[in-house]
């Protein structure tokens, strides 16, 4: 999928799709494909309302860095490799939402802009179940620089070694969730890091050709 000569929607990446959720249940042609977009010009926090009018049997994808519905047998799918796929649900007001939460949405407080959405549509962040994807893990992800190195809401969330800075992005959201009102039992983090186990795409592990995909649907 970094191969710009490829499009997001070329025939074997729908096929593969296609048999994802196939084994899932799933009809493909039910499911909003969540597009990311990346640029100087994006903000990395835009959430997007969306519904059966949205579905791939209507239109390719919604541009969108959250994903929400209220609509049963609406699925939302996110294609990702190393970043947070972040399912949110709310149990008591029958709220879904996809968040995909890589370094830029971290920064732009994605997690905590999601919450206060639920809290706009009525939901209780006690009530919130939060599930986060396998991701690149604080051990192996590792920038040159890092521009929130002297925020002391990142202290506990990084470790620098050898010149480098290695983020745990799961952490960090998991204690936005919580500041946002998610009770911590009801977070849970995949343990599986996606830069060293084999059965996961890792872009910056060097796979430059595929995804795994998150896909999230109230029945």
């Amino acid at each position: 999928m970094l191969d710009r000569g490829r499009t997001f929607h070329d025939e074997p990446a729908v096929y593969d799709r296609l048999r994802f959720c196939e084994r899932a249940g799933i009809d493909y042609a039910n499911c909003v494909f969540q597009l990311i977009r990346y640029g100087d010009e994006q903000t990395y926090d835009r959430i997007v309302d969306v519904g059966s009018l949205d579905t791939t049997r209507r239109q390719e994808a919604v541009a969108g860095d959250g994903l929400f519905t209220t609509e049963t047998g609406v699925g939302l799918f996110l294609p990702v490799a190393d970043c947070v796929a972040t399912v949110m649900y709310d149990p008591v007001q029958k709220i879904l939402a996809l968040l995909h939460i890589g370094r830029h949405a971290t920064y732009a407080d994605l997690a905590g802009r999601a919450i206060a959405h639920f809290k706009e549509k009525g939901s209780d962040p006690n009530d919130l179940i939060v599930w986060m994807s396998p991701s690149a893990k604080r051990e192996t992800y590792s920038l040159d620089t890092f521009e929130h190195a002297d925020d002391p809401a990142w202290q506990a969330f990084y470790d620098k070694r050898d010149g480098q800075y290695f983020l745990d992005l799961p952490g960090y959201n998991r204690e936005r969730c919580i500041q946002s009102g998610v009770r911590p039992d009801n977070i849970v983090i995949s343990q599986i890091n996606t830069m060293t186990d084999a059965n996961y795409f890792s872009h910056r592990a060097g796979d430059t050709d595929g995804r795994i995909a998150v896909l999230a649907m109230m029945r």
